[in-house]
């Protein structure tokens, strides 16, 4: 509100003069003047924020001890390559510390070091990546810090496996963890191949996004895409590579059975159920016709793929970067699913780090918070779509990306058969006399009964 002052002025100056008795009067008109005073208004100030200081690590050199290195590159790849390595960069300096991937063993020799090394209370890495296979020995021998118990990371972010925290998961504590893992036992397939006998390039897209990727319909095409092209008797194409371990590891899993499972912190043995059953039954039926072919030398399996010899590849999804100069365009699906499946099932590893329990707990939370940084998406490549970036550049169609890839990455369609985490179970001393010998399922199942209950025994700390 403004207040108005008026001043009024009124000069009247008379002159009276002795010199003549008349009066002289001179007159001055009055003059109104407003002055405006503003209102003060008063200033309200902000509260000055105090930016939180940085957590200092205090110079920590933190090691993942692997069985590879993961070195900066001095030329990145990529943009986002780039951008990854500026932030951890930055955040190791914002954060005071270093951390390096290093190899310290063979993949084979991991846990023995992480055991010996920890048991002796000089741990030979701040954290240790485990091949999935070595995982719950790790865990059943008490080496492992419970990750649950530290307040330095969120084991409920989307970036880590959930396969691995379910393996690694023994009640309430929760030992290890991993980003995310990409699919294994898939089918690539050759889109020149399958329009050479009238099949549509994207036919098994197709039947992947309508539920109808089955066995029966695998077969289906299995025999159309297999030709002797010069009537010699001999097949000059085949429908698919031979890898008898990848099709018996596969198959259960793609009828929503396993070989083994984990219920009330046991391993189960699952092989004799009847969906394990037909899944056995099934593969080892297709692996006796004359749909594959194993190349002459076991390590040309990629070859046969990439040079026309066969329609479909089954792999995992590094196989990829192996077929980068095929001259063919490919595509990626996963496998066929059996009669007791709802969805198509890719398989999946639980390779994971885990961090020795003999660090305190402040020094336990310093090496998760750095292994969280570590794990983080490049600022700027962290959408939920952003993943696909890198995937795009692989693979010579998008379909295999935001189809395939982007199923793989659903609730329930990674799945874990816990065989995988068996130390002394042996598969293949099941399907090779099946493959090989012609021996029944029942009798390979007979033969390898005692082997595989020991090893689900000895798992479980009954022996």
């Amino acid at each position: 509100m403004k207040i108005k002052k008026f001043v009024y002025l009124t000069l009247v100056f008379g002159m009276l003069t002795g010199c003549s008795a008349e009066e002289q009067t001179t007159e001055v008109n009055s003059e109104k003047i407003e002055t405006t005073i503003p209102e003060e208004k008063e200033e309200v100030k902000e509260p000055e924020v105090v930016e939180e200081s940085a957590r200092d690590l205090g110079g920590m050199k933190i090691t993942i001890g692997s069985w590879t290195d993961v070195i900066e590159p001095e030329i990145k790849a990529s943009a986002q390559e780039e951008a990854l390595w500026e932030y951890r960069n930055e955040m190791m300096e914002k954060h005071n510390f270093t951390i390096e991937q290093k190899a310290v063993a063979k993949w084979n020799g991991t846990l023995e070091l992480m055991s010996t090394s920890t048991m002796a209370g000089d741990p030979a890495a701040h954290v240790f990546h485990l091949f999935t296979t070595f995982v719950p020995t790790a865990i059943n021998s008490n080496l492992c810090y419970d990750l649950a118990t530290l307040d330095s990371i969120d084991l409920n972010s989307d970036k880590w496996d959930s396969i691995v925290e379910e393996v690694t998961s023994r009640g309430d504590s929760t030992y290890g963890i991993f980003p995310l893992q990409q699919p294994t036992i898939g089918i690539f397939f050759n889109k020149r191949l399958f329009e050479d006998v009238g099949l549509d390039g994207d036919l098994l897209y197709d039947l992947q996004a309508s539920g109808e990727w089955t066995w029966e319909n695998f077969e289906e095409i299995c025999d159309k895409l297999t030709r002797d092209l010069d009537s010699d008797g001999i097949n000059d194409v085949y429908a698919i590579n031979s890898l008898p371990n990848r099709f018996y590891m596969i198959a259960p899993l793609s009828n929503d059975a396993r070989y083994i499972s984990f219920e009330d912190e046991k391993f189960v043995g699952q092989y004799n159920n009847k969906e394990t059953v037909e899944a056995f039954e099934w593969v080892t039926e297709f692996l006796s016709g004359s749909y594959d072919l194993y190349p002459e030398n076991w390590k040309g399996q990629e070859e046969l793929f990439t040079s026309g010899k066969v329609a479909m590849y089954i792999g995992d999804h590094h196989n990829v970067m192996q077929f980068q100069e095929m001259e063919d365009d490919f595509g990626f699906v996963t496998f066929p699913k059996g009669p007791n499946a709802k969805t198509n099932s890719f398989s999946s590893v639980a390779d994971c780090w885990l961090i020795p329990n003999t660090f305190s707990k402040e020094e336990a939370e310093n090496i998760a918070f750095a292994l969280d940084i570590w794990s983080n998406p490049a600022p700027g490549y962290d959408g939920a779509e952003d993943w696909k970036l890198s995937e795009y550049k692989l693979f010579r169609d998008e379909r295999a990306v935001d189809e395939t890839l982007a199923l793989a990455r659903k609730d329930g369609v990674r799945k874990f058969d816990y065989h995988f985490a068996m130390s002394g179970f042996d598969l293949a001393a099941f399907y090779n006399p099946l493959t090989r010998n012609g021996m029944s399922v029942s009798e390979g199942l007979e033969s390898v009964q005692g082997i595989w209950d020991a090893a689900i025994n000895k798992a479980n700390g009954e022996q």
